[in-house]
């Protein structure tokens, strides 16, 4: 009979299913009583290690907030407001504040997602 792969364990397999479906704290709760017991075979203790080690950050700074976010919404819902349509409200702070038609609708959406 041939030998099982090393990746293979009959443990795991419960353990993997809980963490495919999202249920982390289950599949934590059934690593922790495997590890107490003292019979964990080495592919739990993998699984033991990946839930143990800590979220790995992203490279990289922060991405920035589009320059003069808060005045370019305050301006375009004045606008809007007052009867200006979209499109030109979209151009006239564009000229106003210098910036491209996609730098001006990226920072509305910021001021729309702070909003609320």
């Amino acid at each position: 009979m041939a030998k099982l792969p090393p990746s293979f364990s009959l443990q795991a397999i419960d353990i993997r299913s809980a963490l495919s479906q999202g249920r982390t704290e289950d599949a934590r709760r059934m690593v922790i009583e495997l590890l107490q017991t003292g019979k964990a075979d080495r592919v739990v203790q993998g699984i033991a290690a990946d839930l143990l080690k800590p979220a790995k950050r992203s490279a990289g700074r922060p991405k920035a907030l589009p320059a003069f976010w808060i005045e370019i919404g305050e301006d375009f819902y004045r606008m809007r407001e007052a009867g200006v349509r979209y499109d030109t409200a979209l151009s006239e702070l564009g000229a106003k504040y210098g910036f491209s038609e996609s730098h001006i609708r990226n920072a509305i959406a910021t001021y729309d997602d702070t909003d609320e």
